[in-house]
């Protein structure tokens, strides 16, 4: 499958992967990517 960078899965991984975040933006972050892991990497 192919990486694509940007958009709502990329941005919140930039956001986990930064130290600056606060706590609520990173569970936000968090939940986004374990739905994009659990429905496209299977």
């Amino acid at each position: 499958m192919a990486v694509h960078h940007g958009g709502k899965v990329g941005s919140a991984a930039r956001k986990l992967a930064s130290k600056r975040t606060n706590k609520s933006t990173k569970s936000k972050a968090g939940k986004t990517l374990s739905n994009h892991k659990a429905r496209y990497h299977k």
